[in-house]
């Protein structure tokens, strides 16, 4: 009786390490994160006025963390006035916790 027990904690042990190592850790850059995500390019970031130049404006913008978040929308840099969407400062978006970057993509994509 303890060799059938031994031969299924073997068989368990052999299962979980297969499934180990099928799944896999992969890099992405923006482009594919973003393509993965599915996010749409309307609001803030992805308005027609971002993308065209304006050689009248004097703004400047800085953008942040893996979605690239504006100053002016999104957080607070101390630098430039903003709305600060996301009620958190520009800091807490280069940091290595991205939740608090997807609550506050998840907060613009609802307001526009």
């Amino acid at each position: 009786m303890k060799s059938v027990n031994t031969v299924k904690m073997l068989l368990a042990f052999a299962l979980a390490l297969l499934v180990c190592s099928v799944t896999e850790g992969r890099i992405m850059n923006k482009c594919e994160l973003k393509a993965k995500l599915d996010v749409p390019t309307k609001g803030p970031q992805g308005s027609d006025h971002e993308t065209r130049p304006n050689t009248a404006t004097n703004a400047v913008r800085h953008l942040y963390g893996v979605f690239q978040l504006s100053d002016q929308w999104a957080c607070d840099s101390g630098m430039n006035p903003s709305l600060n969407v996301c009620n958190m400062t520009c800091s807490a978006l280069t940091d290595d916790d991205v939740t608090d970057d997807i609550a506050c993509l998840k907060t613009l994509m609802n307001i526009t």
